[in-house]
């Protein structure tokens, strides 16, 4: 496997000069113009033609039915009616396959909810807050 790797690396190394001979010009070719030295000056540029107006279309469809920001509006509104109809959909299988167990009780007051004790908690520290204000209003 080694001599099979150094066979090929020699090979390789003995091409590579016959690569770089093969890319430098002869003398035939520097006297045609054909510009393959690295550090020769480039060719002059060919001017461009100047470019030739096309003739208007007045007969196509965009023109005569439907154009500018006309288009942009009727776009924008069939794109907020689909936004609005996907939502309506996935919210509306959300709540379908919500288990039974975990959707809210309609029936149920506000404050019959999970927290009716932190509501009390909050009401008499409030309590206490304005017991305490009124004992330092007359303790002045």
């Amino acid at each position: 496997m080694f001599r099979r790797t150094a066979v090929i690396a020699i090979l390789l190394a003995l091409l590579a000069p016959s690569a770089a001979q093969a890319q430098q010009n002869n003398e035939n070719q520097q006297n045609q113009g054909t510009p393959t030295q690295p550090f020769q000056p480039l060719p002059p540029a060919q001017p461009t033609p100047a470019p030739t107006a096309e003739p208007e279309d007045d007969g196509g469809f965009l023109d005569s039915e439907i154009s500018g920001s006309a288009t942009l509006y009727i776009i924008a509104a069939a794109l907020l009616v689909a936004f609005v109809f996907i939502g309506m959909f996935i919210s509306r299988d959300a709540k379908r396959t919500l288990p039974k167990a975990h959707r809210p009780d309609s029936r149920r007051q506000r404050d019959e909810g999970p927290h009716k004790h932190k509501r009390e908690a909050k009401s008499k520290a409030r309590a206490r807050g304005k017991a305490q204000k009124a004992a330092r209003r007359r303790n002045r």
